[in-house]
């Protein structure tokens, strides 16, 4: 979302002193308590707007509003939450004025709430926040410019006020109000209430019932209250106003309290002068430093996209600005650092096709200059440089400020629309610079480890091809052997019509061992998914090469009972065989002498939406450890000994995935073991 652009420079005002301090205090605890956090969030006006306006609501999220401002304290991290206080505090105008204002939201909040539950408005959290902001448009103006307060003692009436406001920033307290609450996307039944707040009383009544709510709640927290108009707004008689007073005097002071400011304030509350907390004031060499110390740890990130997500939080919640684009030099092209979020402007972008040898371009001066630099293209004529031209436009600014950075040996530029209203500060742009600076630096370390990764890989890929490629060779010449005599046999016993058969399948067999190796060794392109095979057939070769080997020769029983003429099923014939053969391994080893392994089909039936053909593999071992049982699938050390690797059943899971068919095991200690095996059917051609 595109943050909207004020008709003045607008700073954002920072919390109450000492809801400020209560919060760096929480932060210090080594699990940080988020949720206790977020209720000082949800009682200090311009917190819960820095939140909102660095991730605005969503309409869809219906949970509480601190549950809410939780997820957004979690997701900008101490360090950044840290700088932007330390940051804030640095801007405090007119502290009295501002700490009246955070007591009358406060009140007027807690009024707005009461009020709604009285009259049986069906969000009373909804008008809780809509009165939390209807001092926001009277902070914002105190913090922006020196002289409001002069402009607020000249003025005698509210209207006045409105229209010396009007004259003097193009806009009043309340319609910047209004414009804040609709970019932080509140409901919008309180956009609407707060853009009322200049409203005559008979307009009220034919508003939505917030407006009158948030107006008669402004009523009572007036100094004196303005006991008729709420009673004329709310329908409440006097007695229950009076009471409804009362609660919220003592809720409010207990609110406050809660933060650390420690005295009552009531609709009566006056803040006592000489008593104004403050932010605590580090010279600015200091400042800087421990600023720079606190970005550097918020850009401690573990992915690409958390740090983009970290400087676009930074940004907003410090400036109130959308993050800059991230530029790299490569050779004489600038390149973005990291894809953008939006795919039509990263594309847009390589397109552009940005040159650091560009004479005409500002941002191509500031990389090879290593000095910020701003420029204002103008919207409508490209001036000089057409590409600084498109950036600012495609980064929704009537001009661009660049802020070079170099880290990790590589050097870019980051690039930050701007708008010609806007006077940035010599301290913002340092902070801004030094963000840019600690959010690339990351991106690097990111790109070069996953350089690194990649490289590593790739040697150890070579390694191990040329190492498979050996035993590969070596392996060969035995198989080689072995199939000329079983070509020998075959001559010779000619006659033995079976003997030959069974010959013929265990040279099968060899080839299926030499195409495995070559698939390690020079991989081939994978078998056509759409192979089908013989489910009967399959089992039946399987029988007749190892029944004997794996079960007979040594005390143990193979039964099979495959029906002919089933469904053919979308498997290769050589995945299927590797699948059931590392089954009947596992059951001849697990059985004891005088056990039984039996392999059934019941037929086709419909799993998980889909025709396939069901085979069981049933047992009468020992069972399965419960260990074992727990993590069947995954490869794990074996306790069978010898050459046992421990990765047969994570192979056949993954044989299975590759052509849709899973299996479900039961297993019982001493009364043996059971595999279901669901494998899609064959479509027909």
């Amino acid at each position: 979302m595109s943050l909207p652009v004020l008709p003045f420079r607008m700073q954002r005002p920072a919390p109450h002193p000492r809801a400020a301090e209560a919060v760096l205090r929480l932060m210090e605890a080594a699990d940080t308590p988020w949720d206790a956090i977020a209720e000082h969030a949800s009682r200090d006006a311009a917190l819960c707007f820095a939140l909102l306006w660095m991730q605005p609501l969503d309409a869809t999220d219906t949970r509480p509003l601190k549950a809410q401002l939780a997820d957004r304290l979690r997701r900008a991290g101490a360090p950044l939450l840290r700088a932007w206080l330390l940051h804030a505090g640095a801007r405090l105008n007119h502290a009295e004025a501002l700490q009246a204002l955070h007591h009358t939201a406060l009140i007027t909040a807690e009024c707005a709430m009461h009020l709604a539950i009285e009259t049986r408005y069906p969000r009373p959290e909804e008008a809780f926040l809509a009165g939390l902001w209807s001092s926001l448009g009277q902070m914002s103006l105190h913090v922006s410019a020196p002289d409001y307060a002069q402009l607020c003692a000249q003025c005698t009436t509210p209207e006045t006020l409105r229209d010396r406001e009007r004259q003097r920033f193009d806009t009043n307290h309340v319609s910047l109000g209004a414009a804040l609450a609709r970019h932080c996307q509140l409901p919008r039944p309180a956009v609407d209430a707060l853009a009322l707040g200049g409203a005559l009383e008979e307009q009220l009544h034919g508003a939505h019932p917030l407006a009158a709510i948030v107006r008669a709640a402004q009523c009572l927290s007036a100094e004196p209250p303005q006991l008729e108009a709420a009673q004329r707004l709310s329908g409440l008689s006097r007695e229950a106003l009076l009471s409804l007073q009362t609660d919220v005097d003592y809720l409010s002071s207990q609110g406050l309290q809660s933060l650390g400011i420690g005295q009552a304030i009531g609709s009566h509350a006056v803040v006592p002068a000489g008593n104004t907390p403050d932010y605590p004031r580090l010279p600015s060499h200091w400042r800087q430093v421990t600023l720079d110390g606190l970005i550097q740890a918020a850009f401690a990130a573990t992915s690409a996209d958390t740090v983009l997500r970290q400087l676009q939080d930074a940004f907003r919640l410090l400036f109130g600005k959308s993050p800059p684009l991230l530029l790299r030099a490569e050779d004489d092209a600038l390149r973005a650092l990291a894809p953008a979020h939006d795919t039509e402007l990263s594309t847009a972008l390589a397109e552009l096709d940005l040159r650091l040898s560009d004479d005409t371009s500002v941002i191509a001066l500031a990389m090879r200059t290593q000095t910020s630099t701003s420029h204002f293209p103008g919207r409508d004529s490209p001036g000089r440089s057409t590409r600084d031209w498109h950036v600012a436009r495609w980064l929704d600014g009537a001009g661009i400020l660049c802020l070079p950075w170099h880290a990790g040996g590589e050097h870019g530029v980051g690039v930050l629309a701007i708008d010609e209203s806007l006077d940035i500060s010599p301290d913002e742009q340092g902070l801004m610079l030094s963000l840019v600076t600690q959010a690339a630096a990351s991106l690097v370390r990111h790109h070069q480890h996953q350089t690194r990764e990649a490289q590593l890989v790739a040697t150890t890929q070579a390694e191990h091809l040329a190492k498979a490629r050996r035993v590969t060779h070596e392996v060969n010449n035995p198989l080689t052997v072995i199939k000329s005599y079983l070509g020998i046999i075959s001559q010779r016993d000619g006659a033995d019509k079976a003997l030959v058969g069974e010959l013929s399948q265990v040279g099968k067999e060899i080839d299926r061992i030499g195409a495995l190796l070559r698939q390690m060794t020079d991989p081939e392109p994978a078998e056509d998914t759409r192979a089908t095979a013989e489910l009967g057939e399959v089992v039946r070769q399987l029988q007749q090469i190892y029944g004997d080997t794996l079960f007979t020769r040594r005390g143990r029983e193979l039964d099979v009972r495959i029906p002919r003429g089933l469904p053919a099923v979308a498997m290769p014939a050589g995945a299927l065989k590797q699948v059931l053969l590392n089954l009947m391994r596992n059951a001849a080893e697990a059985l004891p002498e005088g056990g039984r392994l039996s392999i059934s089909s019941p037929g086709v039936l419909i799993a998980d939406g889909v025709p396939s053909l069901e085979l069981r593999l049933v047992d009468n071992g020992p069972g399965l450890p419960e260990a074992r049982l727990n993590r069947l699938f995954s490869a794990q050390p074996s306790e069978k000994g010898d050459n046992h690797q421990g990765v047969g059943l994570s192979i056949v899971n993954d044989i299975l995935r590759q052509s849709g068919a899973y299996t479900l095991c039961r297993s019982q200690r001493d009364a043996g073991t059971s595999f279901q095996i669901f494998v899609p059917l064959a479509r027909n051609p």
